[in-house]
């Protein structure tokens, strides 16, 4: 004998389908939420940073390290938010500087590769592995893969 397969009513699916965009919506929602707490603060702080000139006089300090990346002096702050924060903090950071598509190109990748150290340095700590090890390994290549981009990519990309 063929089995047949089941067979859902009309009201199951449209339950179904209401429970899921519901869930969905509550979800996304929860997601901009925490995104929003997170980067709007940055974003603000660069902004009168950037105002009052203090990520100027940052940016003379770091910027003979960031040229050797391709990138420009203000951008470390963005490096340092995403290597001790998050990715999203980083993203606030650099949004308003006007960075052109090769700058935020290396900068995604180096980022890419190293970023939220202080939460995967724990969950690599709970693993057994070596924490120090791990870190290092991963700024080492971030920056290595920063400074080989910037020779390697076009200055009109």
């Amino acid at each position: 004998m063929t089995e047949t397969p089941e067979t859902h009513t009309s009201t199951e699916i449209s339950i179904s389908f209401k429970e899921s965009l519901y869930e969905g919506l509550r979800q996304g929602l929860y997601s901009f939420y925490t995104l929003f707490k997170i980067m709007t603060p940055v974003y603000i702080l660069i902004s009168i940073l950037k105002e009052i000139a203090v990520l100027e006089i940052l940016a003379g300090y770091f910027s003979p390290f960031m040229k050797f990346l391709g990138l420009p002096g203000e951008t470390a702050l963005a490096v340092v938010l995403g290597w001790t924060v998050n990715l999203y903090a980083a993203i606030a950071a650099f949004a308003g500087l006007g960075l052109s598509i090769r700058q935020v190109t290396i900068l995604a990748v180096m980022l890419g590769i190293s970023h939220s150290h202080f939460m995967e340095t724990a969950i690599i700590s709970r693993m057994k592995a070596r924490p120090w090890l791990i870190l290092l390994i991963r700024i080492v290549t971030s920056l290595f893969i920063g400074a080989l981009m910037n020779l390697i990519l076009p200055e009109n990309f």
